[in-house]
């Protein structure tokens, strides 16, 4: 009777911790693909997303900026990027640099991130 009763205990306590599990934001998918694809932090400056919006099939498009540097170190422009999220937002389906392309990324509004 104790076991049982411990376990009923035990069972909404489960229940809660399964609740709980931490999602994470689409603007920090955004930003850790950036990371992985530059290969460093450090490597990412500037950075600036837009808000999501409702993208083709379904699922969520969030635009970004970063600096851009030449090889001696020398600011030459903003790079854009793409990011396609699935319809929930809790997983990235793919990025690209849209610099130079037709985006709708050049007239999303930016907020540093």
């Amino acid at each position: 009777m104790k076991h049982l009763l411990a376990v009923l205990c035990l069972l909404p306590m489960g229940a809660i911790a399964e609740g709980t599990e931490e999602q994470v934001d689409m603007p920090d998918l955004a930003a850790d693909a950036l990371v992985d694809k530059a290969g460093d932090a450090r490597r990412v400056r500037g950075l600036e997303l837009s808000r999501a919006v409702n993208g083709r099939n379904g699922g969520k498009t969030m635009c970004a900026t970063t600096n851009a540097y030449s090889d001696s170190g020398s600011f030459i422009g903003l790079t854009y990027w793409e990011f396609t999220f699935d319809a929930d937002g809790a997983e990235l389906t793919s990025m690209r640099n849209v610099t130079g392309l037709n985006s709708d990324c050049y007239s999303a509004r930016y907020k540093k991130y």
